[in-house]
């Protein structure tokens, strides 16, 4: 270890306005531009390994030259410090505990949702240093500098937000001034001004408020306020009573509504389901979006024995086994006692390169006779713990993994297996994936597989499924519910979320409800009530897809894993997120239909970025390179996923 005061007090990083170092007798202004970005980026990213440091500091050296550079410099950090200041014992370097740093204060302060102390932590993240020879580290500095000062405006506005809630009007309206200060084309701060304005019974000055709103964001931006703004502006003129907050507070949901007890309507189906049972073969369930095919087949997969769940992803479809690859992980992190034979981890490892032990080396060809064969060795030997594996959204499933299900299949029914391996009940939407229908098609019409079509309910199966939530007020609401959603499940619970939520439920159906087609238009209403930073994660998790962890989203966003959790946390309470992934597809397509067009090609680049840096599918990287405008690089990535899949495809 090459530090040696663990008894040190008093070491303080500060970031914000500069770099200095002070510490007990030692004050190091200025410090050398590269030492200062290797600090700022172990306070806010946290401990990182050597080899990236190096590549990120000295792009254009080589591995070895950029890790001796690296020595130096921690070499010539401590020699001016007088003491170790960054752990350097293992290949991962961290900073030591008892150096603080001002800029990692900020983000912990603003987590801990203590906003007034924000206040105080001013200046800009290394201001005067640039790393324009540095193109990952210059764009790191930058994107951290511009969530610093995302979470001093933010933290303004929350701070004028529980002044507002306390009725403390001018308290607010000063809060709220200094976020419109340092950021003047804000315009929800224009909004709470007009709103604060109108409160204190000065509807003039509220006015003038927009007025100003609206000549800042046609010179700054040359765009008109929001309708939610201009809405605003009317009332006070009109002298309707302003919204008194930014949005709806938002009703608890009750459990019965979150997850309905009554499975209305699918005895059918169910009974279907049954058959495939008793003759042990693969059951598919097809519908449309929102029917309940998630719902139907977990509910019945209970019934089975222990059930494994998983689901196909988009991004799935160009990546050969992407689905398997998934699926196979899974289960044997579930079975990690299980002792595969030599010849089955060396078929596996085309598609699971970690299960390379050293005895022998993958040549990357698949051979998919004994590929299939050691993924049914496989089922065999880790299935004994599950009753069930249920399957979802498979229209998302690349043909290689469908291949591999048919072929896997048909050898259990010809070797007698099908007793011993897991009961599989699987799901897809309608339409959606016309090989993978006309497969199915051809597993039916052998015997082998069961097909399951679920239909839109009938008004009284709609009345039977309102009878089993606690909502009295949605008594009574069966004929039009079922009017206006179609007969869809999700449609009719989603509508009863979003009017709990915004209190407009109350003795009937509001007139204004969306007509079925518009379904949209519910689930953004669900979305506009979250946290900035839980809109954020939805809107990480899709653009990185299967991709997507909270790891991910706290690099990709430049937070703090607590942030982050807290965001994930509102998520889960909301209902919108289960198992790292959204609770039905609508709500995945509503939120990309929602991106803004740059948020999307920020996110998809940062997200590409952090990928690069993984062991990750060729055509997954393309896909977020070409999403974020560089061209090149998904050129790059595509021709690799062309010969990749000419080795898979071509055995």
């Amino acid at each position: 270890m090459e530090h040696d005061d663990e008894t040190g007090t008093g070491w303080r990083l500060e970031l914000l306005g500069g770099a200095r170092l002070d510490g007990p007798g030692v004050r190091l202004e200025r410090l050398e531009r590269k030492t200062a970005a290797l600090l700022a980026y172990l306070a806010l990213r946290g401990a990182t390994a050597r080899a990236p440091l190096a590549e990120l500091l000295w792009p254009d050296s080589k591995r070895e030259t950029g890790r001796n550079n690296l020595r130096q410099l921690l070499r010539r950090l401590r020699e001016a410090a007088g003491t170790g200041l960054v752990d350097t014992s293992q290949d991962t370097l961290r900073l030591v505990p008892w150096l603080t740093c001002d800029a990692a204060r900020l983000v912990e302060v603003f987590s801990s949702g203590r906003y007034a102390e924000v206040a105080r932590l001013e200046g800009e993240l290394l201001h005067g240093y640039a790393y324009d020879d540095c193109d990952e580290l210059g764009g790191w500095v930058r994107g951290q500098r511009d969530h610093l000062r995302e979470l001093r405006l933010r933290a303004g506005e929350e701070e004028a937000a529980r002044l507002e809630r306390e009725g403390q009007q001018r308290a607010a309206l000063e809060w709220n001034l200094l976020v419109l200060e340092k950021e003047p084309t804000r315009e929800s701060a224009w909004r709470r001004s007009m709103r604060l304005h109108c409160l204190l019974g000065d509807r003039a000055s509220a006015l003038r408020a927009y007025s100003r709103c609206c000549a800042v964001l046609e010179h700054e931006l040359g765009m008109s306020p929001m309708e939610e703004t201009q809405a605003l502006a009317r009332d006070i003129e009109s002298g309707a009573p302003a919204l008194l907050s930014e949005r709806p507070v938002r009703r608890e949901l009750p459990l019965s509504v979150l997850r309905p007890r009554v499975l209305a309507g699918r005895a059918r189906a169910w009974a279907q389901l049954e058959t495939a049972w008793k003759a042990r073969i693969p059951a598919f369930v097809v519908g449309e979006p929102g029917l309940g095919k998630t719902r139907l087949l977990t509910e019945f997969a209970a019934t089975c024995g222990r059930p494994l769940l998983f689901s196909s992803r988009p991004g799935d479809t160009t990546v050969p086994f992407a689905t398997h690859a998934r699926f196979w992980r899974r289960m044997l992190a579930q079975r990690p006692d299980v002792v595969l034979p030599a010849w089955v981890r060396r078929e596996l490892t085309c598609i699971l390169p970690e299960l390379e032990d050293g005895s022998f080396t993958s040549t990357g060809e698949v051979d998919k006779v004994r590929l299939f064969s050691a993924m049914l060795e496989l089922l065999r030997l880790t299935g004994e713990s599950f009753g069930s594996v249920v399957a979802d959204d498979l229209q998302y499933m690349d043909a290689e993994s469908f291949e591999a299900v048919s072929n896997m299949v048909s050898a259990a029914m010809d070797a007698g297996m099908m007793q011993r391996l897991p009961h599989l009940v699987a799901g897809l939407r309608r339409g959606e994936a016309p090989q993978a229908e006309a497969l199915i098609r051809r597993m039916v019409e052998a015997g082998l597989a069961v097909r399951v079509d679920l239909e839109p309910l009938s008004t009284p199966e709609v009345a039977e499924l309102l009878g089993g939530v606690d909502v009295p007020e949605a008594s009574g609401l069966a004929e039009p519910l079922a009017r206006f959603t179609g007969g869809n499940p999700l449609f009719i619970i989603e509508t009863l979320k979003s009017l709990i939520e915004s209190g407009e439920l109350t003795q009937g159906l509001p007139r204004a409800l969306p007509p079925p087609d518009r379904v949209g238009a519910i689930l953004e209403r669900r979305l506009e009530r979250l946290s900035a930073g839980a809109l954020q994660l939805a809107r990480t998790l899709a653009v990185a897809r299967q991709q997507f962890s909270l790891e991910l989203a706290s690099q990709v966003l430049d937070s703090h894993p607590l942030y982050i959790t807290r965001g994930w946390e509102e998520l889960l309470a909301a209902q919108l997120v289960r198992d790292h992934w959204f609770t039905h597809d609508l709500l995945y397509e509503a939120v990309l239909q929602h991106l803004p067009a740059p948020v999307g090609v920020w996110l998809h680049r940062r997200v590409a970025e952090h990928l690069s840096t993984l062991k990750v599918p060729a055509p997954l990287l393309a896909h977020h390179w070409r999403e974020a405008g560089d061209a090149a690089r998904a050129a790059l990535f595509d021709e690799r996923a062309r010969q990749e899949a000419l080795v898979v495809r071509g055995s």
